[in-house]
């Protein structure tokens, strides 16, 4: 299907990406573990084996609390996607708008992704070699890289992937709002060619 040719007179639409509904205790959790953390601490440094238990607890902590902060994140200021004229803008929760501009975006796709027989949909956006848009700590990016061999993009291959089962989203529709908005040269695949992965041993076959 051909992008729009009308994308670039348009202005730009919003799509909020929330945490799926079973997801959502995950922050309440995480805040839970973490209050459960500041009142175990002090008994721990003070007690017999303070000096080993201390800087465990603290590394710990620091894990925690940044756990805690992102999925909190994701739950008050969930992930934004927005296809314009001038690029596709990403807004993740703990980190300023930043426009993509189309002229660093390689590709869109929805793909499935088969690992151990498990499949899972996301949405995913190549960058251009050389793009750096978002850091590349946040989850679109890191999971971008974690599922880089099955999708046959090469270790040096950087983009941001969305997932299904996390966000509650279609990455068809998404698919299908991108190709309103990004130009010509820009690809942007159909779903049924992107699949990706071997099915494991008893899996159901995809159709």
């Amino acid at each position: 299907m051909m992008n729009s040719e009308k994308g670039a007179d348009r202005g730009r639409t919003d799509m909020t990406l929330r945490l799926r509904g079973k997801l959502q205790w995950v922050p309440v959790a995480a805040v839970v573990a973490l209050v459960a953390w500041v009142v175990a601490i002090p008994p721990v440094v003070s007690g017999a084996y303070g000096a080993v238990g201390g800087p465990l607890m603290v590394i710990a902590g620091l894990l925690l609390a940044f756990f805690t902060a992102t999925f909190v994140g994701y739950l008050v200021r969930p992930l934004r996607l927005a296809p314009g004229a001038d690029g596709l803008t990403v807004r993740l929760p703990s980190w300023p708008a930043r426009t993509v501009p189309w002229s660093a975006v390689a590709g869109v796709a929805a793909a499935e992704v088969t690992e151990g027989g498990r499949t899972s949909a996301h949405l995913v956006v190549d960058f251009a070699p050389g793009a750096e848009a978002l850091p590349r700590f946040c989850r679109p990016r890191s999971m971008y890289r974690r599922l880089a061999p099955s999708l046959g993009r090469g270790e040096q291959a950087q983009g941001l992937c969305v997932e299904a089962q996390v966000f509650d989203v279609d990455p068809a529709e998404l698919v299908a709002l991108i190709r309103e908005y990004a130009p010509g040269g820009v690809p942007v695949g159909d779903p049924d060619d992107t699949a990706y992965g071997e099915p494991g041993p008893g899996s159901a076959p995809r159709g």
